[in-house]
């Protein structure tokens, strides 16, 4: 069985290197590898006394022990081998877990971990040959531990998101981890005073006792030549193992047999009629979508994570001393909502259809999901930066908040069913009712790229507002800073406007072939209703420049967001706070140009993607005009 899964998943694999999946392979593989790296070379830090060490590596192996728990609430854990497969196949649970828990070790994020957990190995070298020999089993049963606990927390977290309470945990954990990486830097200073102030004792010892701690104190325990100590945290890791894999197994089997029946208790109550809304068409689509972003667990988890990013996107700064973030978090809210609603019409799949059906429904349609778009996050949103703003008073942020808002929460609203009618993502309901499961897929793939399109857009839309309010702010003119709030009304109500009236077009004039999509998948439209060199050009582009632009998608991101509009930010309101952006540690009269070059390097990052797309499409079309003349040349004259 192992064997066979491990085939299974090598030659899924080979044949979904291109497209949306390669680059979010690629890209993921190496942010993660260059993390990785830093953390093997960990090892070679010359600590002070070895006791300092073993705390060190075993704080930095909790931090991966909780990526590897969290991360598959991101990704919808492994892509290649969704159980659904497995529900009708004759075979023992327990076997049929092993054989997926061997194919796990299989792919990228397996080789990022095994290269992380060689900081054991470089550090044990470092103690003796030994400790060294000793780190070998160490480093290997923390890459187990961490596989089979992801595999449990995906399955337990998927058991419990049928419910509102599993929507609240699974939201939350997402949100903490965007929240970290958005703005987690600003309590670095905290967490360093912790672990070397007063409960820096405390913290280590608190480190080592946890299970992501014993391969670390083993390795120091070979070291003193503590044989007892050292087999029972490599015995203990390995039971730990053994346990976590036994009830992995139980929750599988209880999905095998649960299997398309459900079997979960449906979470979705009977709410309070909407009586207010209008008896006209408009008002039957809108009431239908509301009652879906409070219904619908997969619209619920993403307010839910838009809500809960926001919170501490603003809150983890205060650990630092930083409070001027959290005024933003309503912005937050609606970047994170707009970006997380871009596969609008993708939630609701085939149902696509009822609207196709009906003449004339689509501007409708359009209007009405938008207008519940702006009734769902529009007001959560400014009560957010309201209570914020109080909470931190800050006279000065007024009107950067109510110029860009309106900006933000107008792009998100044209945004959400636009780009899900451009690039339409399907999400299906699988066999079980996983609401996790279905960002695994290809239309998983192709909604995180295009989240963090929108989410970009969503940025640039707000700058004609900000631009306004800083030209006010340069020219001390309060009427100018105020004017702000009025451009940012009126772009807001452009986008909404413009983009909802294209959104409308798309699905007049695209209708049939969209609804084709929705109905049979992304990946499954290509393969069977393409001839072979659209097929090609749909899939995506070359290994090369698949990893090409994965490379330029990180580098524009990391360049225009981080480096280069948020550290002119942190220049204009917070200079003494460099941290981690590159323009802070250059002398005042460089910082704004440096910052300037950031953002245009970012953005020529982002043309260089387009550029490769361009070209992979002019060749495309020069091989099919070719086949086209030769298929004329033989034709009888």
């Amino acid at each position: 069985m192992v064997g066979v899964l491990i085939g299974m998943k090598l030659a899924v694999l080979r044949r979904s290197m291109s497209g949306p999946r390669a680059a979010s392979l690629i890209t993921g593989g190496v942010c993660g590898a260059l993390a990785a790296v830093g953390t093997a070379l960990l090892g070679l830090v010359d600590f002070p006394a070895p006791e300092a060490g073993v705390g060190t590596i075993a704080l930095v192996l909790l931090v991966w022990t909780v990526g590897w728990a969290v991360g598959p609430t991101l990704t919808g854990g492994d892509p290649t081998l969704r159980l659904s497969y497995f529900t009708l196949v004759p075979q023992r649970p327990s076997r049929l877990a092993l054989g997926l828990l061997g194919a796990s070790f299989v792919g990228i994020t397996p080789v990022v971990g095994l290269i992380a957990f060689t900081v054991l190995i470089v550090f044990g070298a470092g103690l003796g040959l030994l400790p060294a020999l000793v780190a070998v089993p160490a480093a290997l049963l923390q890459l187990l531990f961490v596989v089979v606990l992801a595999k449990l927390s995906l399955q337990g977290l998927g058991s419990v998101a049928r419910s509102r309470l599993g929507w609240e945990l699974s939201a939350l954990l997402v949100g903490l981890v965007c929240g970290f990486l958005n703005t987690g830097w600003f309590g670095i200073g905290f967490f360093v005073r912790l672990l070397g102030g007063h409960w820096a004792a405390t913290v280590g010892t608190v480190v080592r006792a946890l299970p992501s701690g014993w391969a670390a104190v083993a390795v120091d325990a070979a070291r003193r030549s503590d044989w007892a100590l050292a087999g029972a945290c490599l015995g203990g890791l390995l039971a730990l193992c053994t346990l976590l894999f036994a009830a992995w197994t139980a929750l599988l089997s209880r999905q095998l047999v649960r299997g398309t029946v459900g079997g979960g208790r449906a979470t979705a109550r009977r709410g309070a009629r909407l009586r207010a809304l209008p008896d006209s068409p408009g008002g039957a689509v809108l009431g239908k979508e509301l009652r879906l972003w409070a219904r619908d667990p997969r619209r619920a988890r993403f307010l839910r994570i838009a809500l809960w990013t926001a919170l501490f996107t603003g809150l983890l700064p205060l650990l630092g001393g930083f409070p001027t973030v959290l005024p933003w978090t309503g912005v937050v809210l609606a970047l994170y909502a707009g970006a997380l609603g871009c596969s609008l019409y993708g939630l609701d799949a085939g149902a696509l259809w009822l609207t196709l059906v009906v003449p004339g429904a689509e501007r409708i349609d359009v209007r009405a999901r938008q207008l519940a778009w702006l009734l769902v996050v529009g007001p959560a949103a400014l009560l957010l930066t309201v209570a914020a703003t109080l909470a931190v008073p800050n006279g000065w942020a007024w009107p950067w908040l109510l110029a860009t808002l309106p900006a933000v929460l107008g792009a998100g609203a044209g945004l959400a069913p636009l780009m899900s009618l451009l690039g339409p993502a399907p999400f299906p309901d699988r066999p079980g009712g996983n609401p996790l499961d279905g960002f695994s897929d290809e239309s998983g793939d192709q909604v995180r790229m295009q989240s963090l399109a929108v989410l970009l857009l969503q940025l640039f839309a707000a700058l004609p507002a900000a631009g306004v309010v800083l030209a006010g702010t340069l020219l001390h003119s309060a009427p100018l800073r105020w004017a702000g709030v009025a451009v940012g009304l009126g772009t807001g109500l452009l986008y909404a406007w413009w983009m909802g009236r294209e959104a409308r077009r798309r699905l007049e004039t695209r209708g049939p072939e969209l609804l084709d999509v929705m109905r049979k998948g992304v990946r499954r439209v290509t393969e069977t209703a393409r001839p072979q060199e659209e097929q090609d050009l749909l899939d995506g582009l070359s290994h090369r420049r698949t990893a090409t632009a994965g490379l330029l998608v990180t580098a524009g991101v990391l360049s225009t967001a981080p480096q280069g509009g948020v550290a002119m930010g942190m220049t204009l309101f917070a200079p003494t706070n460099r941290s981690w952006f590159l323009a802070l540690y250059l002398p005042p009269d460089w910082q704004l140009p440096v910052e300037a070059g950031f953002i245009l390097l970012g953005t020529a990052c982002f043309y260089g993607v387009y550029r490769l797309i361009r070209a992979k499409h002019a060749a495309a079309q020069t091989v099919t005009c070719s086949a086209a003349v030769q298929d004329a040349a033989r034709l009888p004259s």
